[in-house]
């Protein structure tokens, strides 16, 4: 009787347990299908599906909140300039005729309408440069730092030559500097341009750096802001240039520029006409707008496209603020015919300062780490080789630059390529309010405890990301007022586990201890961090080794102290399992790495620092990195400090710069990035110490010289023989002493851009019609005794900008050939006699060679321009 009575006890719990499971298991689908509707409501409001009336308040909204964060970079040429000419000669005409006894030149106009590019163009028009001794550009925001806006100006204005010259500048004490400032421009004819410049209050803080009137007509001040009354605050005798909108003939003209997909010609249809001039009258004839709508109509070739934005354009329309322009709605409507997966990446800059650039390969890294960017399915399964996460990243970057979400902000002067993105102010106006729509990123002070934090920690559990502000002087109360940077105090008991990513931008001179505690408790709290970011962060503490901690953030993709004063890593750091990026590049500070890098399988980025503390173990064995199979980028090695033999399994290696010694340069050789099967390999850079004497060193040389991959070479030491021939992709050569050049063989080289050559027992020199097509940057260092004859003959090197020359003392002087180099804009000589600076000063024997050149320096002092 009781196995009959308890059979049925036991049928009926297991009843109950099946039951259980079974409510949970819907307690989950419930769960699931709530998170699909909190997601289907959220994309619902990222792709802009909302009210009339709403996104009309929002429009408005955005119009009061407007403000200009950007930076601008006067080298920077704008494409698809139109109807400036006329302006361009109004203001060069105030600046350079000397009648006009005007000192301020303001150009004042709406964000949007070009008045930075207008600058751009008088500071590298002709007749300015001729007129001027001295250029300095200067942008000031909204946070105008007085002493880095001053700093920068009489860097800029004197070009000191040494890095200790420039110390001393850093030293001066503020009344100091703005003295020698304003000496200088009493002294030399100059052109300084203040860019974006908000406040009276502001000129107030900088003046005391300015001559008056009085004091120095030469001198002149080129500005451009926003606020009519800020120009006349600066001057009541300036000449006030105002930009005006487009005409809608000049907006067509524009709109076709930028609509037409990569630069070729596009034929509308009459349908597509009509709309897109239908279109561009929504745009009001501020360029800004217009470029962005012809931004997103390139990548649209059919007329229901057309139609579709057309019909959105009237929409957004409706909603526009009383009298004001749909600048705001136009950036809108960009930013919802983003991609999805475009949209995070695009919020990912809302946390920028406002005069920060975007670094692209970093920018991508984070993308990375915050898993907006995969792999295409026809690259995972083989359809195409060698394409990496950071390929589709730039291909991201590429279509953002595209459709005018970002711009280019700073190109490297050798390679040409984009070393800085930005935003425009509207644009970056766009992104605040979108992530502040998405609650996507927290824009926090560092390290301020506050009341006011408590009112908003009822949401940080939704925060995800982090952008930190470090501000030695807390002075931040104008972004305090535009509310988007608040205090947030971080300890073991406030509400943010569920930070993800943090970043950090540090402002001032050096932080405080509390806030080198306040970085330890981020990285104790926040345990689900993926990204965190210490870039140029620097504190007062003398020990400022990362917290063992750190080892617990195993989620952790993307770490960089790049620039900081960090000067080590705690062994625990070998715990990131997943880490995929980590920066270390340091030119200041000897940085110490336990030897634990081998364990991080993951890491497909690794940037080493300058210097590198040997002390790996008790025994200073060399760092390990073997076992980093999945490495893509390796720079900063150097065999002084790193083990040699890692090589050999680094199988995945695409870009790749290395200091080595010639006696361990076999052993890198013969790894397999090197080995000819290998096709990963896309960039290297080799700097090689030792000479190059027996037949075996010379076969290394040439096997270096062999890789297509090469884009630049190092050479340290002595040569015997020049090889007679080089990698095609070359870029950056540096020679050691050589008794005789194979001229013909390197002048033929097609990407040099930069060449560095010791002709201490040269007799002759000859650069040949055509030669170096590419070359900007050319140094040579003569022999202190040996006559060289150097001959330039007419067509070589016509894209030069910058020639140094060293050691010109027995030199027979300048080559009568430079005078056809036209592009030439910098030239340095050191070790001049006094005779050869008579020949080339104004009337000189040799004037008319060089005259043409903007910039002439022999030993650090400047010779006056014509």
């Amino acid at each position: 009787m009781r196995r009959g009575r308890i059979h049925p006890m036991l049928k009926r719990y297991f009843c109950i347990i099946n039951e259980s499971r079974a409510r949970h298991t819907v307690g989950l689908e419930i769960k699931y299908i709530n998170e699909k509707i909190n997601d289907l409501t959220r994309s619902l409001q990222t792709y802009g599906i909302q009210s009339t009336t709403a996104l009309g308040e929002s429009s408005t909204s955005r119009t009061e909140k407007v403000q200009q964060l950007r930076r601008s970079y006067p080298h920077v040429a704008e494409e698809d300039i139109i109807c400036l000419d006329e302006d361009v000669k109004a203001v060069v005409d105030h600046l350079v005729n000397e009648t006009k006894n005007c000192r301020v030149v303001s150009i004042w106009g709406m964000g949007g309408l070009g008045k930075t590019t207008l600058a751009k163009m008088i500071y590298n028009h002709n007749d300015v440069r001729h007129h001027f001794d001295c250029f300095a550009w200067a942008y000031i925001s909204q946070q105008c730092k007085t002493r880095e806006v001053l700093e920068e100006i009489l860097i800029k204005l004197i070009s000191p030559k040494s890095q200790k010259e420039r110390k001393k500048i850093e030293k001066l004490k503020l009344d100091e500097l703005a003295e020698r400032l304003h000496r200088v421009q009493s002294d030399k004819k100059c052109l300084v341009i203040l860019d974006d410049i908000w406040e009276g209050e502001v000129w107030d803080r900088l003046s005391p750096g300015f001559p008056n009137t009085k004091t120095a007509v030469a001198s002149k001040i080129l500005l451009t802001t926003r606020k009519k009354e800020v120009a006349f605050y600066v001057d009541q005798q300036c000449f006030l240039h105002e930009l005006r909108l487009l005409t809608e003939e000049e907006s067509w003209e524009l709109f076709q520029k930028k609509a037409s997909l990569r630069g070729e010609e596009s034929s509308l249809s009459t349908e597509m006409t009509v709309l897109g001039k239908d279109m561009v009258k929504h745009c009001g004839g501020l360029p800004l707008a217009i470029v962005v709508l012809g931004g997103l109509l390139a990548t649209k070739h059919t007329l229901g496209e057309w139609e579709k934005v057309s019909r959105n354009v009237d929409y957004l329309r409706k909603g526009k603020g009383q009298g004001g322009v749909p600048v705001t709605s136009v950036l809108e409507l960009s930013y919802h015919d983003l991609p999805y997966h475009l949209k995070a990446c695009f919020l990912c800059l809302s946390d920028l300062p406002e005069d920060e650039g975007i670094r692209p390969i970093k920018l991508i890294q984070r993308w990375i780490a915050e898993g907006f960017v995969s792999l295409p399915i026809r690259a995972r399964v083989g359809e195409v080789e060698n394409e990496t996460m950071l390929d589709v990243g730039m291909s991201y970057l590429d279509e953002l630059c595209q459709r005018c979400m970002i711009q280019v902000g700073q190109l490297t002067r050798l390679s040409g390529r984009v070393k800085f993105y930005r935003l425009h102010d509207l644009v970056r106006d766009l992104c605040l309010l979108k992530a502040r729509e998405e609650n996507f990123i927290r824009v926090v002070l560092m390290g301020e405890d506050s009341a006011a934090a408590s009112s908003y920690s009822s949401s940080s559990s939704t925060i995800r990301r982090l952008g930190v502000y470090g501000m030695a002087n807390r002075n931040v109360g104008d972004s305090r007022r535009r509310g988007y940077v608040k205090p947030l105090r971080i300890d073991e008991t406030c509400n943010l586990h569920h930070v993800r990513s943090c970043q950090f931008y540090f402002f001032g001179n050096r932080l405080e201890d509390s806030d080198w505690l306040y970085v330890k408790s981020i990285i104790k709290v926040f345990k689900l961090l993926t990204f965190l970011d210490l870039e140029k962060t620097k504190f007062t503490v003398k020990t400022k080794i990362l917290p063992k901690a750190i080892g617990n953030l195993i989620h952790l993709r993307y770490l960089s102290t790049r620039d900081s004063d960090i000067d080590g890593l705690p062994p625990s750091i070998g715990n990131l399992r997943f880490l995929e990026t980590l920066d270390l590049r340091n030119n200041w500070y000897a940085t110490t790495i336990p030897n634990v890098l081998w364990r991080l399988e993951e890491l497909r980025h690794l940037y080493l620092p300058k210097r590198i503390d040997g002390r790996h173990g008790p025994f200073r064995v060399k760092l390990r990195l073997d076992g980093l199979s999945n490495l893509e980028t390796l720079e900063g090695f150097t065999t002084k400090t790193c083990d040699v033999r890692s090589f050999s399994t680094l199988t995945n290696l695409r870009k790749l710069r290395i200091s080595v010694a010639l006696k361990n340069l076999a052993v890198i050789l013969e790894s397999p990035s090197f080995c000819n099967s290998n096709r990963l390999l896309r960039y290297s850079s080799f700097s090689i110490g030792g000479d190059f004497q027996t037949q075996e060193e010379q076969s290394l040389l040439r096997q270096v010289l062999g890789f297509r991959h090469l884009h630049k070479l190092e050479l340290y030491g002595s040569l015997t023989e020049l090889p007679d021939t080089f990698p095609p992709n070359l870029t950056h050569l540096k020679l050691p002493e050589l008794k005789e050049v194979a001229m013909p063989t390197l002048e033929k080289l097609p990407n040099l851009r930069s060449l560095t050559l010791n002709c201490w027992e040269l007799k002759e020199m000859v650069y040949s019609a055509g030669g170096f097509p590419r070359l900007i940057d050319l140094e040579l260092t003569l022999g202190p005794w040996t006559v060289c004859e150097w001959r330039v003959e007419q067509g070589a090197m016509p894209s030069l900008l910058q020639l140094k020359i060293f050691n010109v003392h027995s030199w027979k002087g300048i080559p009568d050939g430079l005078r056809f180099v036209t592009t030439l804009q910098k030239l340095e000589i050191w070790g001049g006699s006094q005779k050869l600076k008579d020949r080339l000063r104004e009337g000189g024997e040799d004037f008319s060679k060089i005259q043409h050149v903007h910039s002439i320096t022999i030993d650090g002092e400047g010779l006056p321009h014509a």
